[in-house]
Formats: C-alpha cells, structure tokens, sequence
C-alpha cells in the first residue's frame, strides 16, 4: 500500500483515487518538465498533433466532436487559436521582421497625396492614418481575435435551418481560424527568404480551406449552393470585423486627440 505524494491517501493504483495524483514519478528531466508544461498550459500531449491533423484532413469533425462534449482529444479552439498566432508573432519576430512588414506600404501614397495638396487638413489625415494603423499592428493578437465571432454570426445567419447555435457556431470559427493562420507561417517563411509579398495568394488559399469548412461544418456537403453561402459568410466576415475595427480604434484616437 503506497501513500499518495500530494494528498496522503492510501492507494494502491497508479494514479489516486482522491486527487488524481500520478504515484509512480521518475525523477525530473528536462524532457518531462516541459512536457509537463506543455500537457497542462496547453494539453499538448498528442491533443496538438492531434488538432493539426483533424483541421487539416475533416475541420467539421473536430469542431462538431467538441461541441459533442469531446473535449481531451482536441485543444480547446481559444486556446487553438492562441496558440497559432502566438506561433506565428514568434516567427515574425525570430526571423527579424514586423507584423507591418508583411503588408502593402500606404504611406508613399499618403506622402504625394500631402505634397499636392500641402494643406494642414491632410497632414492631419495622415497623422491620424498612421496613428489607427499602429493601433492595429501594435495590438492585432487582441483585435484578431474578433474575426471569429463575426465568422460565427455570419455563419448563422447563412445557414438559418442548420442546429447550432452562436456559440457553437464561434467554436467552429476559432478551430478554422486558427487552422489558417498556418497559410500565414508558410507565407512569411516565403516572403523571408524571397522578399515576395504574397498576402493575396494565402488569403485566397485561406478563403477557399475555410468557406470549404463551412459548407461541410453546417451542411455535411459540398454543393454550389453551400458553397456560394459559405463563401457569402466568409467574405462579409471580414468586412465587418474589418469595418468594426476601424471604427472602433478611430473612435478611440479621435477622443485621445480631443482630450489631449
């Protein structure tokens, strides 16, 4: 009879009976520590690979076994997408770049625009451009984090007759999501070692594995007509986080100008 190391419950098992405690512990490893960590921050102990895959061969499936109530077999979908975008930071930031590197440069056009013009009210407009723009970049882990509500309630509305509700359909769009964001490793990997912007060519690629994912997620099948809703839902996904998010850090700039 051995006695539990945390809690000092007699057992006999390899976990306790009372706390759950591993008895059998092997002396600490660099290994086992952070997959100690990992297993719990993440439940990355085959949950990860696990997730990848699922995403990648049948989205539908992982996001429809979690909202069933499957939820050791898989990453939670917040934390999912989290994860990702961490990920992804990670790689920008390791390989020397920034977020804004990776995206179209508007201040040249800003720039002419000014020395045409040369009156205060553009060099106003273009303080405050470049003010929102910062914003963005500066916070987009946070901000992107509302493009899955929005590809939620537009999935809903899409798909009117399907059984789930906002938030199932929200779970759905994180899984999906944070799945894409992978596109966006392989796309700075490609504009790191080539110096070619191909944000177009992975969001294409984006847009056609999630509207994909929608159709099978809400209807279980690939037809023109799903097709055409889920593509609807993407897209207008996007413009209204898009849209929000402007109008959203506008406002907050303006009133800071204001105020200060």
């Amino acid at each position: 009879m051995k006695t539990c190391i945390q809690c000092g419950t007699s057992t006999e098992e390899k976990f306790c009976s009372n706390c759950g405690q591993k008895q059998d512990i092997a002396r600490l490893t660099l290994k086992s520590f952070f997959s100690d960590f990992f297993s719990r921050v993440y439940g990355l102990d085959g949950a990860f690979p696990r997730t990848v895959i699922g995403l990648y061969k049948k989205p539908e499936t992982v996001a429809l076994e979690y909202i069933k109530g499957v939820r050791g077999k898989y990453v939670g979908p917040v934390g999912y997408y989290f994860l990702m975008f961490t990920v992804l930071l990670i790689i920008i930031n390791v390989l020397g770049f920034e977020v804004a590197d990776y995206f179209p440069k508007t201040e040249e056009i800003s720039d002419s625009i000014i020395e045409e013009t040369g009156n205060k009210q553009s060099e106003a407009a273009k303080a405050l451009g470049r003010e929102i723009k910062e914003k963005v970049y500066n916070n987009i882990q946070y901000i992107s984090f509302l493009l899955a509500p929005f590809l939620g309630l537009w999935g809903n509305v899409w798909f009117r007759k399907s059984k789930f509700n906002l938030l199932e359909s929200i779970v759905f769009a994180f899984f999906v999501l944070g799945q894409a964001i992978i596109f966006n490793m392989i796309g700075f990997f490609v504009f790191a070692a080539t110096g070619f912007k191909n944000l177009i060519v992975v969001n294409f690629i984006e847009m056609i594995y999630c509207t994909t994912a929608i159709s099978l997620f809400y209807t279980s099948k690939i037809s023109f007509k799903s097709i055409m809703r889920s593509l609807a839902a993407f897209i207008l996904s996007y413009l209204s986080f898009i849209l929000f998010t402007i109008i959203s850090i506008t406002i907050i700039v303006i009133v800071r100008f204001l105020i200060a």
